[in-house]
């Protein structure tokens, strides 16, 4: 009995030293405006707002006047250098995105709606939290991450822990930079260097195996499309939507019509093929269920304005001229392994921008592979001394990779969409 008494008490204290913000919160949307019930939700009133994803709060009913940062979940705006009201200095357009949010956050009477899935989920001391605003003070709840991405003024932030805006964040940003929105405008913080040469990335995102053992395996290809003009990169740099970034030597250039690739790892010539040197990868897998991760790169020139970007997977107007227009079949039996693509169309296609994958492993064609109508390629999985006709291709390996029992080949974007796909046995398209 006396024990119990004591566990008593003891809960008592524990509990009494709890936040009541624990006790305040309420059940609602993650992000303000779509429909759920999976988020624990706050309200608080603003102290000041630091840079476009960082915000001081205080929460209102947890017992205190403490101040909170908050870390806007899924938003990461380019980085402010200069934090002081009326003299805030960054790169280009990370100011517009602050005051931007200061905007928004004055007009919902410096009060806003804070949302988590975990109410522990922290980055650097920070909690991480989806952030709304509304206009007066009966309004509804607007997101703010949704206005910074609609209006390309940040990028998305991929997280695991808060995963609930990616689809959302994802989306609208995509629909940003086909709009060439904000940051994405090419000449919106001047004209910058090569400003008529149009580039192009493609990122391989999904390395082959274990991606966390083959952060080499990942890599960024910057296509310059201009025929005629080379493209200088000095001063240019190439980031995720992390804060880590690739400064390009001073000597690499684009030629007229070529690409280089920023290898993730560790593996390059430092004229073709520049080694970023990350031990881990860079890029987050795309996922189709309700966490929604994918990920991005953007290339910037010294200027600051993004002049290529890609993120992935495609959420927005995912539709390619090639979709179910392209035959891809397969021989799974024994060491002759191969994989053919074929074309029914009367003209001929380009594959260079698409990759045949067979999970965990992916070929990439090389550039210049044009099928002609009416033709196949054959892709050999194990090199032998069959042969070789002009469309014939060997993907490497060293043994046979296609299961017996059952298997998936695809040809996809980078984006990640589907543009033909095969299976046998145990396995579905």
């Amino acid at each position: 009995m006396r024990r119990s008494l004591l566990a008593i008490a003891v809960l008592a204290v524990l509990l009494a030293a709890l936040p009541a913000a624990a006790a305040e919160a309420r059940r609602g949307a993650c992000v303000a405006g779509v429909r759920g019930l999976g988020c624990e939700v706050w309200t608080a009133k603003v102290r000041s707002v630091n840079d476009g994803d960082t915000i001081d709060v205080d929460v209102i009913g947890d017992g205190t006047t403490a101040s909170r940062r908050i870390r806007f979940a899924g938003v990461q705006a380019l980085e402010q250098t200069v934090y002081a009201q009326g003299g805030r200095q960054g790169a280009c357009h990370a100011v517009e995105a602050t005051e931007r949010v200061e905007r928004l956050i004055k007009r919902s009477r410096w009060r806003v709606r804070l949302a988590a899935e975990d109410p522990l989920s922290t980055a650097q001391r920070r909690s991480v939290r989806t952030v709304a605003v509304r206009s007066g003070k009966h309004g509804p709840w607007r997101d703010v991450g949704a206005t910074l991405m609609r209006e390309g003024l940040a990028l998305w932030w991929p997280l695991w822990s808060e995963s609930s805006p990616n689809l959302t964040y994802s989306t609208l940003l995509q629909r940003a930079i086909l709009a060439q929105r904000g940051m994405f405008d090419p000449d919106g913080c001047g004209v910058g260097p090569s400003a008529a040469s149009p580039l192009k990335l493609n990122v391989n995102w999904d390395a082959d195996g274990s991606d966390t053992a083959n952060a080499s395996d990942e890599w960024v290809e910057i296509r310059n499309l201009d025929p005629v003009n080379p493209v200088p990169l000095a001063g240019w740099y190439l980031r995720d939507a992390g804060l880590r970034d690739f400064l390009f030597a001073s000597h690499a250039v684009i030629p007229p019509g070529g690409r280089i690739t920023v290898d993730v790892g560790t593996q390059g010539d430092d004229v073709t093929v520049f080694p970023w040197g990350q031990r881990q990868p860079v890029f987050t897998n795309a996922t189709y269920d309700d966490d929604a991760m994918g990920d991005g790169a953007y290339l910037f020139d010294p200027l600051g304005n993004v002049r290529a970007a890609m993120t992935f997977p495609c959420r927005w107007q995912c539709v390619e001229p090639l979709q179910n227009a392209i035959g891809v079949s397969a021989d799974w039996r024994g060491r002759g392994e191969s994989i053919v693509l074929s074309n029914p169309n009367a003209g001929p296609v380009d594959l260079d921008d698409y990759v045949v994958k067979s999970a965990p492993r992916s070929y990439h064609l090389p550039p210049g592979t044009i099928l002609a109508g009416g033709a196949s390629m054959r892709i050999r999985i194990v090199a032998d001394d069959e042969p070789d006709t002009p469309l014939d291709r060997d993907w490497g390996l060293a043994a046979p990779m296609l299961r017996d029992a059952g298997d998936v080949v695809e040809l996809r974007t980078y984006t990640d969409i589907r543009i033909g796909c095969f299976a046998w046995g145990d396995r579905s398209c």
